[in-house]
């Protein structure tokens, strides 16, 4: 049963179910991310950022792969529970004997043989029969049967541990670390899943805006084409003119042509983050501009990601884990206490008749290693060392945590200013262009001035597609290294 769970940070997280999709209010339904036919996957999905992650997050393998390795680690703790309680168990047997017990008779004759002498007389006399005396003189079977070859058995068993030195307790411990460990590998796992789709969007959104660049620079080429092609026939350009522009017009429709193609390769890699079909079409509702972001410094982000990242709580709780293990190899230092209980029902019975009867028994043992070679010890500091493998580990984890998050605030920094100059960089294009242009129409300038001007612009315009593109990614970096992504 998926569920709506809350993650040990108190962060609200979702299972993976498609009834998420219905709530999104989305243009098309459900019918549309899982079409029935070909035809159905050609219908267009319209999304924000926000109602692709939910999509992602409602039916991305990778999650429904984590979501199974919680309930999986889940189920560890209630079979480490069930430690603390009695365990009752039913047994049956079926015993087939070569031959049924007895007890020899050869000696009984022997203890009749001084009563045997008046008895005689009394045969001898005719007062007895003689056969009353067969068998009083060991004459007889040597074996008197007692029981029964057939011997069955049913039995129900009570054990229940009364002191383990630790080792049940510490397992339980063990486990609930365990799966808390999962839990925050699946919150990990879902913060990649939405900086994927994060990555993947914007990618969709800059291909299509280098589109819309593309196909300006293709109209204002043609229509220069057409102006210097009426200054051709009208005898003031020379054709060298008119072909260059062709060249270029030319270029600008093949930068057309592979920007297209762009945008279907970035549509499916976003159906595919999303976890559905790769061949539907997606429109994104999104725009690429820079948007609000909050203003902290560097140490500020750092604090936060040792606070928040999902996956340096996880090694931490993998800490808890191996310490939990050093309990239970020093549990068995001391000794074990168990009560045992049985109720059995058995034939023959007691007096060897063939018939049921029930029988019980209780037992409280004590066992306790005495000697094992250093097993024990061994197993105590191969524990230890465990643990401070772990710890030396988190310790690392968080000089990673602090690097990654160095990184991306620098990386994001970068970035700011790099829309900054790649803004202006597209005013100072724009301008010359039209600068150039005007000067050309004056006769001041040439052909190829104003050609290079245009792919000036045309280039600024490309740069600051991607400035922002990465602005926006290097923002999300951040916030993955922050451990806040999507909330």
């Amino acid at each position: 049963m998926r569920r709506t769970w809350m993650d040990p940070h108190g962060r609200r997280r979702k299972g993976r179910t498609r009834a998420l999709v219905a709530g999104l209010g989305l243009v098309v339904g459900l019918g549309t991310l899982l079409p029935a036919s070909p035809a159905a996957s050609a219908e267009k999905l319209s999304l924000t950022l926000d109602e692709a992650v939910e999509i992602a997050l409602a039916e991305n393998k990778t999650l429904a792969i984590a979501d199974a390795q919680t309930e999986a680690a889940e189920a560890r703790v209630g079979q480490a529970r069930s430690a603390f309680l009695p365990a009752l168990t039913a047994s049956a047997s079926y015993t087939r004997l070569d031959e049924a017990p007895y007890i020899s008779a050869g000696g009984i004759g022997d203890m009749f043989e001084p009563l045997m002498v008046p008895f005689q007389d009394l045969v001898d006399n005719g007062y007895l029969d003689p056969s009353t005396l067969e068998g009083l003189g060991g004459t007889g079977s040597d074996k008197i049967y007692i029981g029964d070859d057939d011997i069955y058995t049913v039995g129900l068993h009570v054990r229940q541990p009364l002191f383990t030195g630790g080792a049940i307790i510490g397992g339980y411990q063990a486990a609930k670390h365990y799966s808390n460990a999962v839990d925050w590998s699946e919150v990990r796992t879902r913060d990649e899943v939405t900086y994927r789709v994060s990555e993947a969007y914007y990618t969709m959104i800059r291909a299509v805006a280098a589109l819309d660049v593309m196909e300006d620079s293709v109209a204002q080429l043609e229509g220069y084409l057409t102006d210097l092609e009426n200054l051709f026939e009208a005898g003031m350009l020379l054709e060298k003119d008119v072909m260059a522009v062709r060249v270029q017009l030319s270029n600008a429709k093949l930068g057309r042509n592979a920007a297209a193609h762009a945008i279907q390769l970035a549509m499916a890699g976003l159906a595919f983050e999303m976890g559905i079909d790769t061949a539907t079409e997606i429109e994104a509702l999104d725009p690429l501009e820079a948007a609000a972001f909050p203003d902290s410094d560097l140490e500020a982000w750092k604090s936060v990601a040792l606070e928040e990242r999902p996956d340096l709580k996880a090694l931490g709780e993998t800490v808890q884990v191996a310490d939990r293990g050093v309990t239970i190899a020093r549990s068995e230092y001391w000794p074990d206490l168990v009560f045992l209980g049985n109720y059995s029902w058995d034939r023959p019975n007691r007096e060897y008749e063939q018939e049921f009867y029930g029988h019980w028994d209780l037992t409280v043992a004590l066992e306790m290693n005495v000697f094992d070679w250093g097993r024990v010890v061994n197993s105590v500091r191969e524990s230890k060392s465990q643990l401070t493998q772990a710890e030396e580990g988190y310790a690392i984890m968080e000089d990673a945590v602090r690097l990654d998050v160095q990184a991306s605030y620098l990386e994001r920094e970068q970035a700011l200013e790099a829309v900054s100059i790649a803004e202006a960089g597209l005013e100072a294009a724009r301008e010359g262009l039209r600068v150039t242009y005007e000067t050309f129409q004056s006769g001041m300038a040439l052909n190829r001035e104003v050609l290079d001007a245009q792919a000036e612009f045309t280039r600024a315009s490309l740069s600051r597609i991607q400035s922002v593109t990465n602005l926006r990614l290097a923002e999300a970096r951040l916030e993955l290294a922050s451990g806040v992504i999507g909330e």
